[in-house]
């Protein structure tokens, strides 16, 4: 019994804090974890969005100088892709922008040179996506939009990642200005996240045993205690009983002989000696003597003493 209710009492203590920390976990990775992956997201996203507008903010500052005449076309392209080409951002200031037309030809791609000047319409990523004839197409149906693709990790051409990318035409120009984040950047970010969140967990985890384990450990001893108590109780009332046992048994002896010596005795009108239950007479002590514990001794009362002895009191 105790056993079992050891069991319910653990399970009262340890079901609440680990039912908490299973929910906590239900929501860090089914929740949480996929909210801060689609924010970081999207937080790229609009990052690389509103440095490409910055870049087209700076071809449509040359198309100005155009229109003024300081400049001519081609002086105003030039200079164009001579800034664009040196910008650099992101964590290791190797993300970049580059510039293809609608051809599609490459105009100017800081880390594929070996691309510039020659149609691309034909190029393919890793999954056979041709990613240029999809820029084309995205700028021309919204004027800018986001592609995905595989492409080399930056300046390194042996290693191909997924990469979103965000592209934006300039019309003046026929222009297609594109930069993009990578997948891999963004896991990278997200597996740090994760490592925090996970830190905490064990460390609230722990916490929570340490916690857990007072409280089972003096739930446990004052289970004891009480169990003690009532195993007290128990062999108190087990003595008490068979000491109610005896005892009513002896009051029940004792009342039969006090009912026996109360019945209807027949008794001799002179000599006062009592008729037992086979017939007999007895003397009424020897009667009352076996039939209880009263002792008897003798006397004369003074009735008889002066009706059997007459000259008693004179002589006296």
């Amino acid at each position: 019994m105790h056993r079992k209710e050891y069991k319910r009492e653990i399970l009262k203590v340890t079901m609440p804090p680990l039912l908490t920390m299973a929910l906590f976990a239900a929501a860090l990775f089914g929740v949480v974890l996929p909210l801060v992956n689609r924010d970081l997201v999207e937080q790229k996203k609009s990052m690389i969005t509103g440095a490409t507008q910055t870049v087209v903010n700076i071809l449509a500052f040359y198309e100005g100088r155009i229109s003024s005449g300081e400049i001519s076309v081609d002086e105003a392209k030039s200079l164009a892709i001579r800034q664009i080409r040196a910008i650099r951002f992101g964590r290791d200031g190797k993300d970049y922008f580059w510039i293809n037309d609608l051809g599609p030809k490459m105009m100017m791609h800081p880390y594929r040179p070996d691309l510039e000047g020659k149609d691309i319409s034909d190029f393919r990523d890793p999954r056979g996506t041709y990613l240029f004839k999809e820029f084309v197409a995205v700028v021309l149906q919204h004027g800018s939009g986001f592609v995905p693709y595989l492409w080399q990790w930056q300046d390194d051409p042996n290693r191909i990642v997924p990469k979103l990318s965000y592209v934006q035409l300039f019309k003046p120009w026929g222009w297609i200005v594109g930069t993009g984040i990578y997948t891999d950047d963004v896991q990278e970010e997200i597996r740090k996240i994760l490592r925090k969140l996970i830190y905490s967990f064990i460390l609230i985890l722990a916490i929570v045993a340490v916690l857990t384990y007072v409280i089972i450990r003096k739930g446990v001893r004052e289970m004891n205690l009480r169990w003690a108590a009532e195993d007290e109780i128990a062999r108190h009332r087990d003595s008490l009983e068979e000491l109610v046992d005896q005892r009513t048994a002896e009051l029940r002896q004792a009342l039969s002989e006090v009912k026996t010596l109360s019945g209807f005795l027949p008794i001799c009108a002179s000599c006062k000696k009592i008729r037992d239950d086979k017939g007999y007479w007895n003397q009424i002590e020897a009667y009352i003597g076996e039939r209880s514990d009263a002792e008897f001794s003798h006397g004369i009362c003074p009735e008889c003493a002066k009706r059997l002895y007459p000259d008693f009191d004179e002589k006296e």
